[in-house]
């Protein structure tokens, strides 16, 4: 038999969170993000669920663009990276894919290259992010460089925003100003917009949109649920009850005794740890959905295995189904207890840990 640990991932809820990006931008086209595998959720599976919802897939290099045309993904998937070597650029215009270009030494590949007709590209800008993208003041040179060789086609802007995530004053504005001042005497497609921005800078979102994290039912703020936002959990990752036992008063639980009984508990062992990427500094009391009733968390996360103190509901078994997050609790809620993003730990899922496509 099976481990009775897996991901239950639902289609339905992530073409109702590409219709909320549509209700909140409907001008623009939708460059869905699936790198990553999805953000942990099956890059194939996602893909097949958006396709009638979206207008192209953006990864981050070309082994996952290879996957999207292996399952006859024919939508354009855009190569957020860009090539990484010179000969990705044939493979790029062999399989239809779009280059992002972003730095000077794949500009000169692409100018290098022998295309049999000009391939779909992307141009970087670094407003401030400082990670990939031309300088603002360089954009009139590399502009002028890839109208002059014409192997570029179908061109379009974009730049991406550090802080969008951020409220108050998280230099959305001023990302926006020197994109536009960087772009003022052009005519091309714009793209600027990722989840945060989609959902709270409406003037970012021009030709091209590019939720991520949203289209998972993801909230990209601190302290906002996603159903706030309107958005569904892609995901429940759940496991079940293996063991209960009895543990009398000043008994410890798990690693290194760190949760001690105060009363006579009832302590519940579920299958599913650390190396199944349920964080493993989840402080003692995070949340367990457990036979309708959130439970907490008892001791220290094992590589394979949690205890979760069951001692108020008598009606926890062995193979109760527990809910490690989902609806609820939410993957943002567990990732802020255990100090870190809900990004982190969807991406971060291992393989072992099977997905199921529910619906």
């Amino acid at each position: 038999m099976a481990r009775p640990t897996l991901a239950r991932v639902s289609p339905e809820n992530i073409r109702h969170n590409a219709h909320r990006v549509r209700e909140l931008a409907p001008q623009s086209r939708i460059m869905a993000c699936v790198k990553a595998d999805a953000y942990g959720h099956d890059i194939v599976t996602a893909a097949k669920a958006l396709s009638g919802n979206v207008d192209g897939f953006a990864v981050a290099c070309i082994e996952e663009a290879l996957i999207l045309r292996s399952h006859s993904i024919d939508k354009p998937v855009l190569l957020l990276e860009g090539p990484q070597s010179a000969d990705e650029i044939s493979e790029a215009a062999a399989q239809n894919l779009t280059l992002c270009i972003n730095e000077w030494h794949q500009l000169a590949w692409l100018e290098q290259s022998a295309l049999p007709a000009p391939l779909r590209c992307w141009l970087k800008i670094d407003t401030g992010m400082h990670r990939l993208g031309f300088k603002p003041q360089s954009v009139p040179g590399v502009l002028a460089r890839l109208e002059a060789n014409n192997k570029a086609s179908d061109l379009v802007l974009c730049t991406h925003f550090s802080s969008a995530d951020l409220p108050g004053e998280n230099g959305v504005p001023e990302q926006l100003e020197c994109f536009d001042n960087a772009i003022v005497d052009t005519s091309y497609p714009q793209s600027t917009a990722n989840s945060a921005a989609i959902l709270r800078a409406p003037a970012s979102h021009r030709e091209w949109v590019r939720p991520g994290y949203m289209l998972y039912g993801g909230s990209p703020f601190a302290n906002v649920k996603p159903a706030e936002l309107g958005l569904k959990a892609a995901m429940e990752f759940s496991a079940e009850v293996i063991s209960i036992r009895d543990v009398p008063v000043g008994d410890c639980v798990g690693y290194c005794g760190r949760w001690e009984a105060k009363r006579p508990s009832r302590i519940a062992t579920i299958a599913a740890g650390y190396g199944d990427g349920y964080p493993r500094h989840a402080p003692d009391g995070t949340p367990v959905f457990i036979e309708g009733i959130r439970l907490p968390l008892a001791g220290r996360v094992s590589m394979d295995m949690i205890t979760v103190d069951v001692t108020e509901h008598p009606g926890v078994h062995i193979g109760s189904r527990a809910v490690l997050w989902g609806d609820n609790p939410g993957v943002d809620e567990i990732a802020r207890l255990a100090d870190s993003i809900g990004y982190e730990l969807l991406a971060g899922m291992p393989k072992r840990v099977p997905r199921i496509t529910s619906g």
